[in-house]
């Protein structure tokens, strides 16, 4: 997004945020150090392990941050062709 935005290409630069705005609304919820720590174990970067007085996210939360972490995965964006990284 940073590399989009310095060679002043706003609309890959804004594709690119479209696509990490739901992870990075992850830190602005009541759980987000539980949210973001599932979201790296999910992609295989971390443990969602808490310390106390935390607890690991269950049930329909749980559900939520997996499906939406599977979610961007699939749909992560890709460098496009003939554009620089």
């Amino acid at each position: 997004m940073m590399r989009a935005a310095q060679r002043g290409d706003w609309v890959e630069a804004r594709r690119i945020y479209r696509w990490f705005m739901p992870l990075l609304h992850l830190d602005a919820e009541h759980d987000l150090v539980q949210s973001i720590k599932l979201a790296e174990q999910v992609m295989g970067r971390g443990s969602e392990r808490v310390r106390m007085p935390r607890m690991v996210l269950s049930g329909a939360r749980r559900a939520e941050v997996i499906a939406m972490v599977e979610r961007c995965a699939k749909a992560r964006p890709t460098r496009q062709p003939g554009v620089a990284a």
